[in-house]
Parts: C-alpha cells; structure tokens; sequence
C-alpha cells in the first residue's frame, strides 16, 4: 500500500505543469517568511493567482497571510490618470472579491494624480469593500493626501485601516532624519513604506514613534519586502555581483532597473530573505508587504 501511494506522489507531482512548480515554490517561501515571524502581518501584492487551485480559494494557504493589495485596479494601467481596461478589471476583480469574502483585507493601489479621478476611485474601492488611494506616480516617492478620512481610533490591525500611505521611493528626501520627521507629520491609519534609505535603516525607537500619531492613536507600520526580485541597491547586494551575476540571478527587470528576476527557491536567495527579515523584526516593524510574488508567472 505504501509503494502505491509513494507512486502516486511521485506521479502527481511530475505531471505538475512548469507554472504549477513556480506557484508551489513561491508559496513556500511565503510560508518560510510567516514561520519565522509568526505575529507579523503579512500583505502580498499583485499575483493573485497564488490563492487559488484553479478557480477555487485554497482556504488553508490563504491562513499565511493577513490581507492583498493589488496595483492599478482601477487605474494605472498604460500610464497615471489611464483608465484601467474594463476585461483586465474584472479578471482582477475575480479574485479580490473572492479573497475579501474569505475575511483577508483587500488594498488597491491606484496611479492617478487627477483630483477629478479621486471620487471615482473612492466609489470604486468602496463598492467592493477594499480599501483604495491614488498614488500620485510609478515612482511612489511622495507623501499624498488620503481619499478619505483616518480612523479617530487606534488602528491595531488591518480591518481598523480606512486610508493608508505608499512610498516605497524616499529618494527625493534629505537623509533618513527629515523622511522621519515628515513621516511622524502624517495621520494615516496605515504606513506602507520603505524603511531605510541609503542603506540606512530607521531605528527601532524611530519606528516605535511613528507607530503613534500626533494625537495619540495607534497606527500600523508595514515594511516593504520584495522577495521575487534582487535589487542591487540593498545592503545585500554584493560588489561582486555587478561583474558577474550569481547563477540563481536570471535578468535585469526590463521596467525597473537595478532590479532583477531571481530563482527565489534558491538556498542562497532565501536565506538572505531570512536575514533580511530578521533585519525588519529588529527595528519592530508590523508587517511586511511582500512585493513581485508574481514573480513565479515569468517561470
């Protein structure tokens, strides 16, 4: 009896189509980053896919993670202010509205700078119960003003979140002290946000700061985390990669530069992610947002 199963195993596993390898991989490491911080909470973005066999939720995976987000749903698609087209909405709209009924917080990330565009966006993402903001630029380097009001409550976990910031680009900003400072001046419910700057991080005491707002109430803090690209700007990135790129390097991301597609099953690659990870435990941070698990649709 056991030999038969062992075959059937074995079988089942080789008849797993070369994008099926790719998913079971990138869930994996998902898996391997919310074992190793149980508490913190975790929000993938784009890639949806992943949740799913075939067109079923797989309810058990979806326990990993505490919420989505998802880019340009509505709008971004072919530039900022561009109406997102009406079949690529619905095929992303499929999922999140199956991954909001699960109970999992649904966050959609909108390019658009047109004040005319902001009421749209707000009735959009309320009809379906996500919570959305137009962010000014691709770039995402800027502090913008929420679509709506910010809870007047401590915000403690992510169905307390009416509005939140994305800046994921500090780069127009002095040093990592005055992207602090502006930052500590915001009352978002939600700050999604890269949390260093030239390699530098900010400190666990800075971190614990922006945690309260001006008034008060308790705001959560989530760190951005790309765990499907190697980017040659982290203080990871070995001076000896940009003469020759480690084997589990594929290419240079043609949209992004200094970012490239990685084989994130690789040993090597994941246990930078560990310690990457131990890096943003150690500054007290409250989640991750897992960015480029759609890596695994380029495999």
């Amino acid at each position: 009896m056991k030999k038969v199963i062992v075959f059937l195993f074995i079988t089942s596993i080789s008849l797993l189509k070369g994008d099926d390898m790719s998913k079971l991989k990138m869930r994996e490491l998902i898996k391997q980053i919310k074992i190793q911080s149980k508490e913190k909470i975790l929000v993938p973005q784009n890639g949806t896919n992943i949740f799913f066999n075939g067109d079923k939720l797989d309810e058990e995976f979806i326990k990993n993670i505490d919420g989505v987000s998802q880019e340009s749903l509505f709008y971004g698609v072919g530039g900022v202010n561009k109406e997102t087209p009406i079949e690529e909405r619905n095929y992303l709209l499929k999922n999140l509205v199956e991954i909001e009924k699960s109970g999992k917080v649904v966050f959609s990330v909108n390019y658009a700078n047109d004040k005319k565009l902001r009421d749209i966006i707000l009735k959009d993402t309320r009809k379906y119960n996500f919570i959305g903001e137009a962010v000014p630029s691709y770039s995402a380097n800027a502090i913008f003003n929420p679509l709506q009001k910010n809870s007047s409550k401590d915000v403690l976990s992510l169905k307390d979140v009416k509005n939140f910031l994305y800046i994921l680009n500090p780069e127009k900003f002095n040093n990592l002290d005055d992207y602090y400072r502006v930052l500590k001046n915001t009352d978002f419910d939600l700050l999604i946000m890269e949390p260093s700057l030239n390699g530098e991080f900010l400190s666990k005491k800075q971190i614990e700061s922006l945690k309260v707002r001006k008034d008060g109430t308790k705001r959560l803090i989530i760190a951005y985390f790309s765990i499907g690209e190697a980017e040659n700007y982290r203080y990871y990135w070995k001076k000896s990669w940009n003469k020759k790129l480690p084997s589990w390097i594929v290419k240079e991301n043609e949209n992004w530069k200094g970012n490239y597609i990685i084989k994130y099953w690789d040993l090597e690659w994941k246990e930078i992610i560990k310690n990457y990870q131990k890096k943003l435990d150690d500054i007290g941070v409250d989640g991750y947002y897992l960015d480029t698990i759609d890596t695994y649709e380029q495999f």
